[in-house]
């Protein structure tokens, strides 16, 4: 029925693929550290720079 034993390090690596093809077009790409979609580790790895939170909400009815 559901396979709790599935791998999250493929998904986790495809996201951050992806956020690396954004960063490369020029996309800002700090909503993904703010989202949890990557860490801050990621970011600088991404970027060479370290994330510094500026503790932005990011909630719709914020934005």
């Amino acid at each position: 029925m559901f396979n709790f034993n599935f791998d999250w390090s493929k998904s986790m690596a495809a996201m951050e693929s992806l956020v690396k093809q954004s960063y490369d077009w020029g996309a800002p790409i700090e909503g993904f550290v703010q989202t949890g979609a990557i860490d801050a580790k990621a970011y600088k790895e991404i970027t060479g720079d370290e994330y510094e939170s500026n503790n932005n909400d990011l909630s719709p009815d914020k934005a």
